[in-house]
């Protein structure tokens, strides 16, 4: 289960990663109208912070009751 987990975990990461990275590109290169959606994606990354957090404390809590 652990392991199951952490590789989900790293695929989430890696995904924001790369979708933090194309965000940024894509402003730096002055693309298309990116500013009607700037303020929704910045709403996005900080909304799902506070859930991920949580998350990842809440099954750090179970997986070690599993031991």
């Amino acid at each position: 289960m652990a392991d199951a987990a952490d590789v989900l975990r790293r695929a989430m990461y890696d995904l924001d990663m790369a979708g933090t990275a194309w965000h940024e590109a894509a402003l730096q290169a002055g693309a298309g109208r990116l500013e009607a959606f700037d303020a929704r994606y910045m709403r996005a990354v900080e909304a799902k912070r506070a859930p991920g957090s949580a998350f990842q404390a809440a099954a750090r809590r179970a997986l070690l009751a599993e031991n």
